[in-house]
């Protein structure tokens, strides 16, 4: 076997919503809502951050944020 490079929380006080949540993400409801948020909202997002610039907002406010995120998807 070879050496693991992720590392493993085994004991939490929080594994039944783990567990529950990972029954969620792994369920065929779950697989479709991944497949369309990584078709639909994702490339949207890795363009803006990659290519645009847009990794930090510099705005006060949800408005402010909410106006500048339009104004770029819009270009």
């Amino acid at each position: 076997m070879g050496k693991s490079y992720e590392k493993r929380i085994n004991i939490t006080a929080y594994r039944e919503e783990y567990e529950r949540n990972i029954a969620r993400v792994n369920s065929p409801q779950g697989g479709y809502m991944k497949a369309k948020r990584l078709s639909t909202v994702e490339p949207v997002f890795g363009t803006l951050t990659q290519f645009m610039g847009l990794r930090k907002v510099n705005t006060i406010g949800i408005k402010q944020a909410n106006k500048n995120a339009a104004l770029c998807c819009s270009l």
